[in-house]
């Protein structure tokens, strides 16, 4: 048994467990992390989330989700094994949506610690996704790795309603203490961001909460903010949910029961009110915030043909929000994403091709027409050379013009 960082006892681990792969590697970033690899050193977590989607069935993850956290403790050797043959480079996230890097048992084990240490001497940039405070311990490797290649923490925080926090996150750091953790991150020469998700119905989605956190936010300078509402899938995450929401807000029960009531497996509710984050975009918008990782900090973080196809999603995402059709658009992403991916299955199949290679054949490309030819269209093809001349856009979020962007393709 074990204690938190607060004091809460009663925390039980299952043994360490052996891993054969440290760093999971993606074909092409996703539009959430934006990054490439992916590292866990834990799966569980005992900061215990009543509303957290790392609970759903379909993440198989064994146990009691809270209590039965799984310690991966021979990852920093395996990583380190891994590195002396790894040839890519771009971000690397630590973190997951079935676990936090910095939850209780790291201030214990020190995998993730032991894995920042590794991963800054191969100077690979980063991304820390986590609620607690327990990361400002390694801003002495994170701070030197962000003036080097770029490092960026993301901090989950919905609100700043510490009672709602104590039963909702009862594991987790203050409210008061992520700010703090931000403040420190910033000073030190990090990227910082937010996730607001999820935004709870009726809880902590009203408009007097979001604008309170985001000047919280803006207060300690972060670069951009990601909002989001709440899921509920059928099963175990959703059970938990109701059942904390019949003992601390029973009158809420009723609204719940209608917006989720249709059990969708994505655990998406029947309507998209504001709650799903609209009031908290609008606020980040007059005060200038991102409510997404912009252009500016993915493109020093990946390699170009993997910010291009960033650039495009983006693109794509701010023409749906205004109603324009996507389906041609989408059939170029489709299509160019296609051709990345199987360069990159390409090198990573052929060893004896140079740590370069992927670099050069983006730039054998760009020179001498081919992916011209493979967008084929003429308005994409001159922003696409904009961007790749080092070209930005105001990324302040879906309906805003931003600098660039041609009025549809």
């Amino acid at each position: 048994m074990t204690e938190d960082s607060h004091g809460n006892k009663g925390f039980w681990y299952n043994p360490p467990m052996a891993v054969t792969r440290v760093l999971q590697k993606a074909l092409i970033p996703d539009n959430f992390t934006r990054s490439l690899f992916r590292i866990s050193p834990y799966r569980g977590c005992s900061h215990g989330c009543r509303y957290c989607d790392g609970r759903a069935e379909r993440y198989y993850v064994p146990g009691d989700f809270e209590k039965d956290v799984e310690v991966r403790e021979n990852m920093p050797s395996r990583l380190e094994e891994e590195l002396l043959n790894f040839r890519e480079w771009g971000m690397v996230t630590l973190g997951s949506g079935v676990t936090d890097v910095y939850q209780p048992k790291e201030a214990e084990a020190g995998l993730t610690r032991k894995i920042l240490t590794l991963l800054a001497k191969s100077e690979l940039p980063v991304q820390i996704l986590t609620k607690s405070d327990l990361v400002q311990r390694d801003l002495d490797i994170l701070g030197p790795l962000a003036k080097k290649v770029g490092a960026v923490l993301l901090i989950s925080l919905t609100t700043l309603d510490q009672d709602l926090l104590n039963v909702m996150e009862p594991g987790a750091s203050r409210a008061s203490e992520r700010i703090e953790t931000l403040r420190l991150a910033k000073a030190a020469g990090l990227t910082t961001g937010v996730l607001a998700m999820p935004l709870l119905p009726g809880l902590s989605d009203d408009k007097k909460s979001v604008e309170n956190l985001a000047n919280a936010l803006k207060s300690v300078e972060v670069d951009f903010v990601c909002p989001g509402g709440l899921t509920l899938r059928p099963g175990c995450q959703k059970e938990i949910y109701l059942d904390t929401l019949a003992a601390h807000h029973p009158e809420l029960l009723t609204f719940y029961k209608e917006i989720y009531g249709e059990n969708r497996p994505s655990g998406m509710p029947q309507r998209h009110p504001s709650y799903q984050g609209d009031y908290l975009i609008q606020i980040l918008r007059d005060m200038g915030i991102p409510p997404v990782m912009p252009q500016r900090i993915y493109k020093n973080l990946l390699p170009r043909g993997d910010g291009l196809s960033l650039v495009f999603q983006d693109l794509r995402d701010h023409y749906k929000y205004r109603g324009i059709d996507v389906r041609s658009l989408q059939s170029i992403i489709s299509r160019y994403n296609s051709w990345w991916i199987d360069l990159r299955k390409h090198f990573r199949r052929h060893r004896a091709l140079e740590d370069t290679w992927l670099d050069q054949r983006f730039t054998e490309a760009l020179t001498f027409g081919e992916l011209e030819r493979l967008l084929d269209n003429k308005k994409l093809w001159k922003f696409t050379q904009e961007i790749l001349d080092g070209g930005e856009w105001n990324s302040l979020g879906p309906g805003t013009p931003r600098q660039g962007f041609p009025k549809t393709v």
